[in-house]
């Protein structure tokens, strides 16, 4: 014998279609507010380093050469890396110095790009000048380098990374 439905029962097929579309917007409410909970607290957790996030000597240098120091030091133990990180801060003013430069002239070069008046000559000078202090960067880095460096034991600069 088939039960049939009491009166407070209702069939599937007797579901309104107004709370079909209401369950189906609020499902799809539910996923995108979890997507972008996951996102921002991602993005939290990155910016407060609990992902490994940049130590503070890449922040201090700028995204170049700090993350080519950190791709370097990467293979040293912590008292290795320690002793070629001071030995690098000692040096931090100057190489700051010549980052913010960088930063500003790359400024330089790109309101000249958009100017109304295009000036080639002003150009090709404000670009000249970017990879002069470019070249400042990357010579002040190897002098901090190589007085680090120095200072490691032959094992410890074998496992310097290439």
């Amino acid at each position: 014998m088939v039960s049939e439905p009491s009166s407070g029962q209702q069939k599937p097929a007797d579901v309104k279609p107004g709370r079909r579309w209401l369950t189906v917007l609020l499902f799809v409410s539910l996923i995108f507010n979890v997507f972008f909970a996951g996102l921002v607290g991602a993005r939290l957790m990155h910016m407060h380093g609990w992902l490994g996030g940049r130590p503070a000597y890449v922040q201090q240098l700028g995204p170049m050469a700090g993350y080519a120091l950190q791709h370097l030091l990467s293979p040293l133990n912590a008292p290795d890396r320690q002793i070629v990180i001071d030995s690098v801060n000692g040096h931090m003013g100057e190489l700051q110095q010549i980052n913010q430069s960088i930063r500003d002239q790359r400024k330089v070069v790109a309101q000249l790009l958009k100017a109304d008046n295009y000036d080639r000559k002003a150009v090709d000078d404000a670009f000249a000048e970017l990879r002069r202090r470019t070249d400042a960067m990357q010579a002040a880095l190897q002098q901090a380098l190589g007085e680090a460096v120095e200072k490691l034991s032959p094992a410890a600069r074998k496992q310097l990374e290439d």
